[in-house]
């Protein structure tokens, strides 16, 4: 089994840090602290996201901005794809 990486350490010292553990985070180029070469590493690893909206919500992400916003939802509001039902059917026999 794989040991935990290095964003892995990072977020575990910061909950027993929050848990008054007492410990303190290292200083940026102090000795035992990550190197830029780490953090440079750890990110050919890391796992990639995939739109960064969950499950259905692809398909509301009208703008492919990755985010649902309020943009998103006027897009649908002024003829966008996605309506609920048989809207789209009735739209279009209704010419609209």
């Amino acid at each position: 089994m794989a040991k935990p990486g290095l964003y892995a350490n990072i977020n575990a010292k910061r909950k027993r840090i929050e848990a008054g553990s007492g410990e303190k985070m290292r200083k940026k180029g102090a000795k035992g602290a990550p190197s830029e070469q780490n953090f440079k590493d750890a990110a050919k690893t890391a796992k990639k996201s995939h739109g960064g909206v969950h499950g259905g919500q692809k398909k509301l992400d009208k703008n492919k901005d990755g985010k649902i916003s309020g943009a998103d939802f006027k897009m649908m509001k002024n003829g966008g794809a996605v309506l609920a039902g048989n809207a789209n059917r009735r739209r279009s026999r209704n010419g609209g």
